[in-house]
């Protein structure tokens, strides 16, 4: 647009994560090589109760939703049995989720090797006065607008002023950034929404009040901050002694229903893939927990959005397509809700497809536990035994 010849500085590049069950890592400590088989880092950290590991770095194509490669995902396996006693089995069957991430890498335009690429972002201001900044990455979007808005203020010779009545983003009058918005950059002053009545003991206020397991308040309080009061308030009751409130969407993860009503109510949530992967990260830590998980997600919202079947039926089309890119079997993407309901995310038709996805070995048809105790004596004891005489 500013320059039509110019040549594009923007290189994407593909990644592929991994997430692994969470016993591939201790809890607080991870691991980065930067000199693997073939030259490129890997890392291997615990996140959210599991294990991330990557990632694979090669040019691509963009589109909407990258799957990632099994070339990519047994490299990374690969790599990851290095790292760990040789009698760890590390099977296709641990890998919960992939995905392919798309990096843009950019090219200095300026720079006299043109062809060098940027892993950070980079601000450039072209003859005719257009400041870009491109790439970077979500963690780093402070810096990124506070050396933008720095460079236009000095290439553009802008005046900043002071800013009155400011909103309150707390939520309550209580409470005060205490930045002074005198026209200089706050940004390392200002909190991120949540944070000004977070405490790390917040949970226990949780737990107390709400009646919330011990797991799910922390989950809350760690996503959420001080907002996990109302999160926990758009809980349904339980009907059991304890927990009191948080219905769990998934029985093996923290994500609760509150967090369905509170991603539509005050996160702009839309569609079952928002709840699924942008407002709990869920897609993200297993594709088949976020599959099973797909039926109870479509009925909160349409509770809150009032959908209908057709609108239904497309939200489970939809999130199936997505879940692809994260790593969902092949044979599990056509499954339909009966499917799911019925049992059906955990059943293998063929011993190829138990071998690949499959995180344990396949039981005999009957073990020496599994018998039935008879009049003759305890199975579980050699019959000479005392105890069965």
């Amino acid at each position: 647009m500013d320059t039509p010849g110019v040549s594009e500085i923007v290189a994407p590049s593909s990644g592929v994560h991994v997430v692994l069950p969470g016993y591939y890592s201790p809890a607080k400590m991870g691991l980065i090589d930067p000199s693997t088989s073939d030259g490129r880092v890997i890392f291997f950290l615990p996140w959210q109760g599991n294990t991330i590991a990557g990632t694979t770095d090669a040019p691509t194509d963009i589109t909407p939703n990258p799957i990632p490669g099994e070339k990519e995902i047994e490299w990374i396996l690969s790599e990851i049995r290095t790292y760990l006693s040789p009698d760890i089995n590390v099977r296709r069957g641990d890998v919960l989720s992939a995905w392919s991430g798309i990096r843009p890498l950019v090219r200095d335009p300026k720079a006299k090797n043109t062809e060098s690429l940027v892993r950070n972002h980079l601000i450039d201001v072209s003859e005719s006065g257009l400041l870009t900044c491109a790439g970077g990455k979500w963690t780093t979007y402070r810096q990124m607008a506070e050396e933008t808005v720095d460079e236009a203020i000095k290439v553009f010779g802008l005046k900043p002023g002071p800013f009155k009545n400011a909103p309150a983003i707390s939520g309550t009058e209580m409470m005060d950034d205490g930045a002074t918005l005198d026209g200089s950059c706050q940004t390392h002053q200002v909190r991120l929404l949540g944070a000004h009545g977070y405490s790390k003991t917040l949970f226990i206020n949780l737990i107390q009040h709400f009646g919330l397991e011990t797991d799910v308040a922390k989950h809350l309080i760690e996503a959420y901050g001080d907002r996990a009061w109302t999160v926990a308030a758009l809980s349904a009751p339980t009907n059991q002694r304890f927990p009191v409130r948080g219905i769990r969407i998934s029985p093996l993860y923290s994500f609760i229903d509150g967090e369905v009503r509170y991603g539509v109510r005050h996160e702009y949530a839309s569609t079952a893939v928002d709840i699924l992967a942008r407002r709990t990260r869920l897609a993200f830590l297993s594709s088949q927990a976020a599959l099973e998980a797909l039926p109870g997600i479509i009925d909160l919202m349409s509770e809150e959005l009032g959908w209908d079947g057709k609108r239904q039926d497309d939200e489970w089309n939809d999130s199936l397509r997505f879940l692809a890119s994260m790593g969902l079997p092949k044979n599990k993407q056509s499954l339909t809700r009966k499917n799911v309901e019925s049992g059906m995310v955990g059943k293998w038709e063929d011993e190829e497809q138990w071998r690949m996805y499959s995180r344990h070995d396949g039981p005999a048809d009957e073990l020496p536990s599994d018998a039935k105790e008879s009049s003759s004596g305890n199975p579980m004891l050699e019959k000479e035994s005392p105890a069965n005489k």
